[in-house]
């Protein structure tokens, strides 16, 4: 269970963002929007649910957590019982703590997210932007790849106003993930020890970063 979260995670967190038949200035608008939208989120704080469904709509898992992202590209994500895990990008590395494992994997941060589309989430200034394609519908923001090889097929972000109150993602393999977000604190200040990562006495480090 913990490793399709995890996994559906690295496809949402992996952020967080079409209609291929828009016109060219017209998408160019709308992702000017949503740019606007994120440059405005500088941090954001929630509680989260999860739900992963396959193509026929049943549900493959459930999770409950809690989500920190401050502006540029950091993040935390932790699953909660009996889940557990904890996800960490502190701007350079990326971090998948496993306490049952008793285990850390290091990634290198730019490499694991590598043409997913949550990266812009932390990150309105990201060249990334160009590889994406973005529509508006409501308040409804749909973003797809304009390659084939990034791990997410569609994101969507759901607004509020200008409050960030849900994502969804459909990955390769047609599965959803839907996470709502409650408790939802935006542009509070973050402790950045947040975002610092420090082993675990006891732990393994698998460390998967690029010599």
């Amino acid at each position: 269970m913990k490793k399709l979260i995890y996994l559906t995670w690295l496809c949402v967190a992996s952020v967080v963002l079409m209609g291929h038949g828009l016109a060219q200035n017209a998408s160019a608008d709308v992702k000017q929007q949503l740019k606007d939208k994120l440059y405005n989120l500088r941090t954001y704080q929630a509680n989260f649910s999860q739900k992963v469904t396959d193509s026929e709509g049943t549900i493959l898992q459930q999770a409950k957590g809690k989500i920190a992202m401050s502006q540029p590209n950091k993040l935390y994500w932790e699953l909660l019982e009996p889940n557990e895990s904890v996800l960490l990008a502190d701007g350079k590395d990326l971090w998948n703590i496993d306490p049952f494992m008793e285990q850390v994997v290091a990634y290198d941060q730019n490499s694991a997210i590598e043409n997913n589309p949550l990266i812009l989430l932390t990150d309105p200034y990201s060249n990334k932007w160009q590889d994406f394609q973005v529509a508006l519908s409501g308040q409804q923001f749909t973003i797809e790849p304009i390659a084939d090889k990034s791990s997410i097929e569609v994101l969507r972000l759901f607004f509020e106003g200008e409050t960030l109150v849900s994502i969804e993602t459909r990955d390769t393999q047609q599965q959803t993930s839907r996470l709502v977000f409650t408790d939802i604190q935006q542009n509070k200040t973050i402790q950045e020890s947040t975002f610092s990562f420090s082993m675990p006495a006891g732990y393994e480090l698998d460390d998967q970063r690029n010599p």
